[in-house]
């Protein structure tokens, strides 16, 4: 090889048809290496003219490569930029990130020993299950993800932190915990919605069920007007249960929201001493309208007078829905819950309600798929309701962060069984997908007894090039096992462990 590089027949002064031809055999991570043996080899191999055509060929889904159409980018830009998408899908197609990050989260009793974080309880059966019975059970997540914006309770702050992940910046949310249990904490659509309750009951159902007053605080993320930040702004308050609700296993409440709307969907057991009707829970469905800026807040008023005198920008009720209408439009939960996808819609005229049911008797069919029903109610008026089966897949029922997730797609299902899968990240564009998982070799998804079952879970990492067969890559993995909920893109993938920590692997930096 010395001889080669010193004398005329060294590889770097080769015809460019014959040269091209060499470049063929070599990976990304090759060239990038290449540049090491001599002067002649780092020109040749860094050469914009080279490094260009092959980022469209090897990489053609990538951000870079689409920003380099009409780019009149230096030569020293071209080779940065090539490094580093070659660095992050070289750690992509391997299954390893090129860093970690951990941080610690608030635990759910604070400094005061009074309980702070306190997650609405999932449900012991669902619909997409066999014999509708829940085989793992994952608490909610109190951390939320939405287009690189992080929001998450650290303990480090003692409170919801946002965090920018394209550079780590980290702004404190401006709402107090002490005195407040949070509930449910969710970033979409630009909007921050925290739901939290009282920490001391103002009414009793019975000698262990205390009645709570909830109420939702919503803030606005928007990039700071200085530049380089975000503000979160407090945008309004509002009260989400007329008679409040109990901190109990057995009540639970699933929400939404858009920007401009929150849609609440409560479903509580039957307290009846005249019914013994398992059946049969308290349903009812709320929408709101919280699209206008209001600094009136229904938690420092308990009896409502100074919202009697006048507040017409809080949040206001659209529609509501009780256990009878919910028969009428089919989607009543009654004591098996199917729903697993709750939205309203952009334009703010109805609510889509998604349930994900079954069609096995027995044991799952491996090859089979379960049945996603949508029903779209509107929220004004006698309009009509259309209610359709769907072509979209949604994994089984395994915790409220279930109740989140986004449909999977056929880059992200594996060859084993789709319901092993507990959670899945897509990013389309880029062609990558993370897929959190039960390893079917080993799990018995028939056993009913958690401590039998085996607790293996996989992360599958699958990238797909722009002319080969997508790579794929599957290991054990610790770091997401703690909520069963992974969020990313490409450049991350992020999650939580059962050590109360956030989990972040980067393959950018």
């Amino acid at each position: 090889m010395a001889s080669a590089v010193q004398g005329t027949d060294d590889l770097a002064f080769l015809p460019r048809d014959i040269f091209w031809l060499v470049l063929a055999y070599l990976a990304p991570r090759d060239l990038v290496r290449c540049r090491r043996v001599s002067r002649a080899w780092n020109e040749a191999f860094g050469n914009p003219a080279i490094l260009v055509p092959l980022m469209k060929r090897h990489f053609p889904r990538t951000r870079e490569v689409q920003g380099l159409h009409g780019s009149s980018a230096d030569r020293n830009t071209i080779r940065i930029v090539f490094d580093q998408v070659a660095s992050r899908y070289d750690h992509l197609e391997r299954g390893k990130p090129r860093s970690v990050h951990k941080y610690r989260l608030c635990d759910d009793f604070g400094a005061s020993g009074e309980r702070e974080w306190y997650q609405v309880q999932p449900w012991e059966s669902h619909a997409s299950h066999v014999r509708q019975l829940v085989d793992r059970q994952f608490s909610e997540a109190m951390w939320s993800h939405d287009q690189g914006l992080l929001v998450f309770p650290s303990a480090e702050h003692q409170g919801l932190v946002l965090m920018d992940l394209s550079n780590d910046r980290q702004f404190v949310v401006p709402l107090t915990i002490t005195g407040k249990v949070v509930r449910r904490v969710r970033l979409q659509k630009q909007l921050l919605v925290v739901e939290w309750a009282e920490p001391k009951a103002f009414h009793w159902l019975n000698d262990s069920d205390g009645v709570h007053r909830h109420f939702a605080s919503s803030f606005d993320v928007k990039p700071s007007e200085t530049g380089g930040g975000w503000d979160v702004t407090p945008r309004n308050e509002w009260k989400i249960m007329f008679l409040g609700h109990p901190l109990s296993e057995r009540d639970r409440f699933f929400s939404s929201h858009s920007n401009t709307h929150y849609v609440i969907y409560i479903w509580q057991p039957n307290r009846s001493l005249y019914t013994a009707d398992e059946d049969a829970p308290i349903e009812s469905l709320f929408v709101w309208d919280i699209s206008k800026p209001s600094s009136y807040q229904p938690s420092l008023d308990p009896t409502g007078k100074q919202h009697d005198a006048g507040a017409d920008d809080s949040p206001t009720i659209v529609t509501r829905f009780g256990f009878r209408d919910l028969e009428f439009f089919g989607v009543r939960q009654r004591g098996c819950p199917s729903v697993q996808r709750l939205d309203v819609t952009d334009d703010g005229l109805a609510v889509e309600i998604t349930e994900n049911i079954n069609t096995w008797l027995t044991d799952p069919d491996p090859l089979g798929l379960p049945m996603v029903i949508t029903t779209s109610i509107p929220m004004q008026g006698q309009g009509p309701h259309w209610r359709q089966q769907t072509d979209l897949i949604l994994p089984a029922y395994r915790g409220n962060c279930s109740l989140q997730t986004s449909p999977m797609s056929v880059l992200a299902i594996m060859a084993e069984c789709w319901y092993g899968t507990i959670a899945q990240v897509i990013d389309q564009a880029a062609g990558v997908s993370f897929c959190l998982h039960f390893d079917p070799a080993r799990w018995d998804e028939d056993r009913r007894e958690p401590d039998q079952r085996d607790q293996t879970i996989n992360l599958t990492f699958q990238v797909l090039g722009s002319y080969e067969e997508p790579s794929q890559v599957t290991a054990v993995n610790q770091d997401f096992t703690g909520r069963g909920r992974i969020c990313g893109s490409e450049r991350y993938l992020l999650g939580e462990n059962r050590n109360r920590e956030l989990v972040i692997y980067r393959f950018d930096r």
